[in-house]
């Protein structure tokens, strides 16, 4: 299952090595460039792509593995250490478990919590244990799962919501170097 998602990063790459469940997208506000990449990387998981500092208050975007082959590491990450006070984190996870053909999810951090989980499949549930505030707001959008764009349209939904900037593939600079030495 192939999303915008995938398609944006893969052409911001323009690398062919990439599966469909290889990066995650993350938007971040309220804190650095320098921090996330510091922090993505102390996981194991230094960024491929990065958007250029922004200014206080402004979206940034950093794309990152999202498993480190090289050290048998496979585990999810910690956002909520990359979110400290005052920060906010919207996570893009496109494939989240391509063998079982899970579709994709978005988490929504604000100062170290998850404020929202939406899950593609079933994006106005929320859980005991996965709370999603955009619940109602979507269920409110009326967005037809049944819609060949579906995914493309819950992904405008969110941004929009979150106030997410359009990516610009001129602003975006890629670690070629980092990309062929996970391949």
């Amino acid at each position: 299952m192939t999303t915008w998602i995938d398609c944006g990063v893969m052409a911001w790459v323009g690398e062919g090595r990439y599966r469909d469940d290889e990066t995650a997208l993350v938007f971040f506000k309220g804190t650095s460039l320098a921090v996330m990449a510091e922090g993505l990387s102390a996981q194991r998981r230094p960024p491929l792509a990065y958007g250029n500092e922004t200014a206080p208050g402004d979206w940034g975007v950093i794309v990152h593995h999202m498993f480190n082959p090289f050290h048998d590491d496979y585990d999810e990450i910690d956002y909520r250490g990359l979110c400290p006070e005052g920060a906010e984190l919207v996570v893009f996870v496109p494939n989240p478990c391509i063998a079982k053909a899970h579709g994709p999810k978005a988490y929504h951090y604000k100062e170290g919590r998850i404020s929202s989980c939406i899950d593609y499949e079933s994006p106005t549930y929320v859980g005991e244990y996965w709370p999603n505030k955009l619940a109602p707001l979507i269920t409110a959008a009326g967005l037809d799962h049944q819609d060949g764009t579906y995914e493309e349209q819950l992904t405008q939904l969110i941004c929009d919501l979150l106030g997410l900037p359009v990516l610009d593939r001129d602003t975006i600079t890629v670690d070629r170097d980092l990309v062929v030495s996970y391949f």
